[in-house]
């Protein structure tokens, strides 16, 4: 391996802003401004390829949401290039690609390991969902007109050159779900207009109006890395609802006269500002950052490569596993006992074990033998789970 390839798997958002550094980056552009890297980075050319595409579209299994298209600033019809039972009609794909529409194959980092582990390592960097589209454009065409996101993206052109149109930044970000709508929002003016080349990534903020054209006699193939972050608006409402557990006031119903009784408009506002001192008293920043770091880690999916060999092999006192790369994982008390949380699962830790597995796994490696507890079949019980669930990988 490559020493770029292997900065890239360690760090992966370096490897895409090179030569600017990651402090530079959030402290100058995250949430901010578009950033274009002034070279093409080892990184994008070495997650994709036009190839690989093919080889999907020929021999992957492709359900209906495997693929999209669009054409001239607009969603092509799915009935355009899908069977009558909603499978992908993988000639008419071919078809309306030859005649000018984009191929678009959302969230293909689930299908495939190389994005997937590269989306993992994002996911660590920016404490936020990571997610990859797909866009293969024909020469001298473009997919969608101009507009903004509801979520920062970094745009890694793999293959192909695609001529950028900046426009204007909405006031205030975006929240998930306010999507740009032409009848509605104004995209300012232009500003800005370069061409990507091959290599180049750029970072658009979410709210920043722009557009992509095909530029050249060469189709472009990019990746779109969406980041969907979670806002402190909705840490404050997780906050909200966990104090509320503990102020039974909050139960009651609104009463009848908060919609039809203007006499009473003072009284339910005096109950109003009691409430919110209830739950300035009683909110925890703990609970809620708990709450929210569970959620995180167990939704992040699952990456289990070599798992099943591990398994079958067994798993002896001196064998010797490592963290595996970019997997999250959080470690708490929880109301029964210790506990491990991992993508899609907690996995309950005996109390002499709990202190001595998160002192192993922060060095990132452990044997069994390392470990002191009387029950050695329950410990390679739990080590073989952290296997199963992907945390463990033989070293």
């Amino acid at each position: 391996m490559t020493d770029a390839r292997k900065q890239a798997g360690a760090h992966p958002l370096a490897s895409l802003i090179a030569p600017l550094t990651p402090e530079q980056f959030f402290a100058d552009y995250y949430e901010k401004d578009w950033y274009c890297t002034p070279e093409p980075v080892p990184a994008v050319g070495d997650l994709l390829s036009i190839d690989r595409i093919d080889e999907i579209i020929s021999d992957s299994e492709l359900p209906p949401s495997s693929l999209t298209m669009a054409k001239s600033g607009e969603a092509l019809p799915f009935e355009e290039y899908t069977h009558p039972n909603g499978v992908i009609d993988r000639g008419s794909v071919l078809d309306n690609f030859r005649n000018g529409a984009t191929i678009v194959l959302p969230q293909l980092h689930y299908a495939d390991g190389k994005l997937y582990s590269f989306c993992l390592g994002l996911e660590r960097e920016f404490g936020a969902r990571i997610q990859s589209n797909i866009y293969l454009t024909p020469s001298n065409a473009h997919g969608f007109g101009i507009h903004y996101d509801d979520h920062d993206v970094f745009v890694l052109q793999v293959s192909g050159r695609k001529k950028w149109e900046i426009y204007g930044q909405r006031d205030g970000l975006p929240f998930r779900g306010e999507n740009f709508r032409k009848d509605r929002d104004d995209p300012g003016d232009l500003s800005e207009t370069f061409v990507l080349e091959p290599g180049q990534c750029l970072y658009v903020p979410r709210g920043l109006a722009h557009r992509a054209l095909t530029e050249g006699d060469e189709a472009s193939l990019h990746i779109t890395v969406g980041i969907l972050v979670q806002t402190w608006a909705e840490f404050m409402l997780e906050a909200v609802a966990e104090a509320s557990l503990r102020i039974p006031a909050m139960r009651q119903s609104l009463p009848r006269s908060l919609y039809f009784d203007e006499s009473k408009r003072e009284e339910n506002a005096a109950l109003f500002r009691a409430l919110l001192d209830q739950i300035h008293a009683k909110a925890s920043f703990d609970a809620t950052l708990s709450a929210f770091g569970s959620n995180f880690v167990m939704d992040q999916g699952p990456r289990v490569r070599g798992a099943l060999n591990t398994l079958i092999e067994g798993v002896g006192e001196e064998d010797r596993f490592r963290v595996r790369d970019a997997i999250l994982y959080t470690m708490e008390d929880g109301e029964e006992g210790p506990q491990l949380a991992i993508a899609g699962s907690a996995v309950a830790l005996e109390p002499d074990l709990a202190p001595q597995l998160r002192e192993a796994l922060a060095t990132g490696s452990l044997a069994m033998a390392d470990l002191t507890v009387a029950d050695r079949d329950d410990l390679r019980d739990t080590v073989e789970t952290l296997v199963a669930f992907g945390l463990l990988e033989r070293a």
